[in-house]
């Protein structure tokens, strides 16, 4: 680990968010520069913060010792967000080499979903945004990740917390650029992970939106699903390219069986290990 000024290493440890914010402004240099002097734990808080693009293509360049490191180091939320910005292959892998058994089993029930669900369609390339950012920075976010003009771009609180779509049109006429992307939240329902395929075609938000925000039982943003992917997988084409998919296939209650595997792991039930 290389020296780190020790006032960064105090704010990136006690306010994670705002200082991933800042590094993903800078450019993908300053960030790799500042995580190769942090602790492993304090750089897993401000990693698992990165805006979406910055996050998927940081994990993309880092070699699986250095992804293992950080996740080993994380707390359950931190190494869920990394895990669910890579590709499905590389998530399987790098869970099966965690090294505590008891996070690799809450982790594996989290992120695992049946193919009858929509947590099973998840395309975790989703542009997102942190909603206390200011204008002007997301403005600068946006231009260097270039989306195309109609994405949806979706708002988080700093804990990864779904809160909706970031209305672009009002956001592009304001007087400041240091209001916060609080103002220009629009309310779209999201679509919860463990839901069936059936019950998510019924969704009232398809009339307005062709693409929905898909949360998990702690209303984190997990992706998107598109209204064209859901009707495909429901007319029995096999789409698991991005899809959080067990190989099971059979649909049970995931949602009560996930929160039971998550708070046995928490409060220490189950048998022992690491």
């Amino acid at each position: 680990m290389a020296d780190v000024h020790p006032l960064t290493l105090a704010y990136a440890r006690d306010f994670p968010a705002e200082m991933a914010a800042y590094l993903a402004a800078q450019g993908v240099d300053t960030v790799n520069r500042t995580l190769i002097g942090l602790p492993e734990d304090t750089a897993a808080g401000v990693v698992a913060r990165l805006p979406h693009a910055h996050l998927v293509r940081l994990l993309a360049d880092q070699a699986d010792e250095q992804v293992s490191r950080w996740l080993d180091a994380a707390d359950a939320d931190q190494a869920l967000a990394m895990l669910l910005h890579m590709e499905e292959d590389r998530r399987n892998r790098l869970l099966a080499g965690l090294s505590s058994r008891r996070m690799r089993r809450t982790l594996t029930r989290l992120v695992v979903y049946p193919r009858e669900t929509v947590g099973a369609l998840v395309n975790p390339a989703a542009a997102s945004l942190d909603v206390s950012m200011p204008l002007g920075e997301a403005v600068a976010l946006l231009r260097q990740d270039t989306p195309a003009p109609e994405q949806p771009i979706w708002l988080t609180d700093p804990a990864g917390i779904y809160l909706g779509l970031l209305d672009l049109n009002r956001a592009l006429v304001a007087h400041s650029d240091q209001i916060s992307l609080e103002s220009f939240v629009i309310p779209v329902n999201a679509l919860r992970a463990e839901l069936s395929l059936l019950d998510a075609r019924g969704a009232e938000a398809w009339a307005a939106h062709s693409e929905l925000p898909v949360i998990d039982h702690l209303n984190h943003l997990l992706g998107t699903v598109s209204h064209a992917r859901l009707e495909a997988a429901l007319g029995g084409e096999h789409l698991t390219q991005y899809g959080l998919a067990d190989s099971a296939g059979e649909l049970t209650r995931q949602y009560f069986r996930v929160m039971g595997a998550f708070m046995g792991d928490l409060l220490g039930h189950g048998r022992p290990g690491k």
